[in-house]
């Protein structure tokens, strides 16, 4: 971690080089590239050998484009393949395991402290029907999102991003939402038959949720060890 911080000081620095054009081609870049599957230090060392190549470019008055080529997101695509080309099968379930179980404990920790400060008196906890949407939501929108937001990786700036909503460029987002609400209600449906509308609405203590999370959190750390020391560096 400490690694990548230290590339993404750099490059942010260096980024300050840049013209315009090549700039903003960059930053079209860094969106694409943020929103891969690859680890945070793999991500910086991409966009720091990029950034170095767009310099040297920029330095001898060429074009980015001899080394980008025409479409950025065909070349941010190769060399994301070729990063992950020598991953195995185990390794990329664990890293979408990984992402799902911090997702699911992000937004079920929001749920519970969102409905802790609303209720009165104060009673931090999460219901059935929470945490199934909680998993629901990490299981489909939040790859959904990266893969709708590498597509308008060009799109940085927050009132582009809201123009292009409203013309219709984040479909897949909306019908992965839509798809969360129907498998919510799908399971809400086979609960209520298998077990009773009352399990839904049952609500688990914060302190008997705790250990679990804790678990969950420490297989997060595993899994990031793991990925750490079956990751080899390759250079573009």
């Amino acid at each position: 971690m400490l690694s990548g911080w230290r590339f993404k000081k750099i490059r942010l620095k260096e980024q300050k080089k840049l013209n315009s054009t090549n700039l903003y081609l960059y930053k079209s870049i860094t969106v694409y590239i943020q929103n891969s599957n690859l680890r945070t230090i793999e991500k910086e060392e991409i966009l720091q050998q990029i950034i170095d190549m767009i310099l040297q470019a920029q330095m001898e008055n060429k074009s980015a484009d001899l080394i980008i080529g025409q479409n950025y997101k065909e070349f941010c695509k190769s060399v994301i393949q070729e990063y992950s080309s020598g991953r195995s099968a185990v390794y990329t379930s664990l890293d979408y395991m990984q992402k799902f179980f911090l997702w699911t404990i992000l937004i079920s920790a929001f749920m519970t402290l969102l409905g802790g400060i609303i209720s009165q008196p104060f009673d931090f906890g999460i219901n059935i029907n929470q945490l199934i949407l909680a998993n629901i939501i990490s299981l489909i929108i939040v790859p959904a999102s990266k893969k709708e937001r590498q597509k308008t990786s060009w799109i940085f700036y927050l009132p582009q991003r809201f123009y292009m909503i409203n013309k219709g460029l984040t479909k897949s987002a909306c019908y992965s939402f839509l798809s969360a609400l129907l498998c919510v209600g799908l399971l809400n449906l086979i609960f209520e038959k298998l077990l009773g509308s009352e399990i839904l609405s049952y609500t688990v203590a914060l302190y008997k949720v705790l250990p679990y999370a804790a678990i969950i959190l420490l297989l997060i750390v595993l899994i990031e060890v793991y990925k750490k020391y079956t990751t080899k560096g390759k250079i573009l």
